[in-house]
């Protein structure tokens, strides 16, 4: 289970650093995704609520990996990296090629990455009881 725990708390701590670095540089995270419109300062409001959304969901899985309770952590995690997807999927003909084959490629692997971990906490819980303790000892 140790293990478990910090696989869960590493993920939601990189998660935290991407946020940092998009609400402190939303212009160069913002020109990687959509071009040169990051530039906009409107736009840049924008990936800095991007950035706190991550630092949120970061420090809210790490938290709770702590504690063996990260699943309903790593789903929101999964769901926000899928919503990004199909953003950048639907608007894919006004931005540049770069920009949707780069969050596709974050997005997607991160959303699988959460979901393999997902999947890892749901299997070690067959082998906890109510109190969360091992059925076994």
């Amino acid at each position: 289970m140790r293990s478990q725990r910090l696989l869960n708390a590493g993920y939601g701590l990189t998660r935290v650093a991407f946020g940092v670095v998009a609400g402190s540089a939303p212009e160069k995270i913002g020109r990687t995704w959509i071009g040169e419109a990051a530039a906009d300062e409107p736009t840049k409001v924008i990936f800095r609520a991007l950035g706190v959304r991550d630092i949120a969901l970061g420090a809210g899985t790490a938290e709770a990996a702590m504690r063996d309770q990260a699943g309903p952590w790593l789903a929101v995690t999964v769901l926000a990296d899928l919503g990004d997807l199909a953003a950048t999927l639907l608007a894919r003909d006004s931005l540049p090629r770069r920009g949707v084959v780069t969050t596709s490629v974050v997005a997607g692997s991160a959303a699988i990455a959460g979901l393999a971990l997902l999947a890892l906490d749901f299997a070690s819980e067959g082998g906890r009881s109510e109190s969360g303790r091992s059925e076994g000892g």
